[in-house]
């Protein structure tokens, strides 16, 4: 189905569910935008280990997808704590 197809089908929609398309179509072009823009920031919160070098990434694409990347890294530490550090070796001694 073609975009003009569709927009053709939603105009014999009644009101109401024109409303609520528009609606969630605006918020989810929205709230990409804003996952996009709060990516942007992500550089200056990654640590430098974690960093992708200049030199690494020629294309724009690239770029883009590296800070999303960083983004979720981002936001899943700030939901489930730092990295956590996990023992290798366990020593049991004697009371």
């Amino acid at each position: 189905m073609t975009i003009q197809a569709y927009i053709a089908h939603l105009r014999s929609k009644p009101e109401p569910v024109r409303r609520r398309i528009a609606f969630w179509s605006s918020f989810g072009v929205t709230a990409i935008i804003f996952a996009f823009w709060l990516a942007s920031f992500t550089p200056s919160l990654i640590s430098p280990q974690n960093t992708t070098s200049v030199a690494q990434i020629s294309t724009p694409g690239q770029s883009l997808i590296a800070g999303v990347g960083g983004l979720f890294g981002d936001i899943k530490d700030m939901i489930f704590g730092p990295k956590k550090v996990i023992y290798t070796e366990v020593e049991i001694s004697p009371r």
